[in-house]
């Protein structure tokens, strides 16, 4: 599998009154073209910040990220930990920011947010506004703005963190039939070992800040994961005590 995206010495350093606040140190990581990679670690270990030097978001930091040859911020998607759906805008506005930011043009807009609209079952809340949406439905319209677009690239930010653990299984179902049915790489930040096995092709398990990388593990179980076979709580056991030794 051909990289897509390749971390080279990644490290990033907080400044404030003085004091300097080491986040991430030496990363040095490629993932695959297609791949569903999973980055997981306790809490403030530096993985949403790493989420968002990957994706452009963050541009202070030491080190190289390099993406595979044609890819550009065109062609990245993210989806964030607490909806960011702009609530003066309605559905079908929510998930036309991206086309809009690309000057794709109004025709074309339109039956693009008219197919995600009928891909996620949300053609009857089309004018609604995030307000009069459930938590789960609010992050399927972030899920289908960032899809909208035709990304290669998507990047999650624990984008189940805010949801029940019914609508969070739901929508993890959901996410792997569209990784499955698109030519897409998903780079995924969780806390919840079970969320990444359920996911992952492979799965980064980061240290205490400064974050590292401890270990990478290919998730060999095969798909649909049993959440409540012996190899899927084997492997749970292993990540869980590399992350809390």
């Amino acid at each position: 599998m051909k990289p897509i995206i390749s971390l080279k010495n990644i490290k990033k350093i907080f400044t404030e009154n003085g004091y300097h606040n080491a986040v991430l140190s030496d990363i040095d990581i490629e993932i695959g073209d297609g791949e569903f990679f999973v980055f997981v670690g306790p809490s403030g270990c530096g993985k949403s910040t790493l989420l968002r030097i990957m994706s452009g978001l963050e541009k202070n930091y030491d080190g190289q990220v390099t993406f595979a040859g044609g890819i550009t911020h065109n062609d990245i998607g993210f989806v964030f930990q607490q909806f960011a759906l702009f609530p003066w805008l309605t559905v079908e506005e929510n998930m036309g920011i991206g086309l809009l930011a690309r000057r794709v043009k109004k025709h074309t807009q339109k039956e693009i947010i008219r197919k995600e609209l009928e891909l996620f079952g949300l053609e009857k809340f089309a004018h609604a506004y995030p307000r009069d949406l459930s938590g789960g439905m609010r992050q399927r319209v972030g899920i289908a703005r960032a899809l909208a677009t035709s990304p290669r690239i998507m990047f999650m930010d624990e984008p189940f963190s805010e949801l029940d653990s019914f609508t969070a299984e739901e929508l993890r179902k959901e996410l792997l039939t569209l990784w499955k049915n698109h030519t897409l790489t998903i780079i995924l930040v969780t806390h919840i070992v079970e969320e990444a096995l359920e996911l992952a092709d492979r799965i980064a398990v980061m240290t205490p800040r400064p974050g590292k990388i401890e270990k990478i593990f290919e998730n060999t179980l095969s798909r649909p994961r049993q959440e409540r076979s012996e190899g899927f709580y084997n492997l749970e056991d292993i990540i869980t005590k590399v992350i809390r030794p």
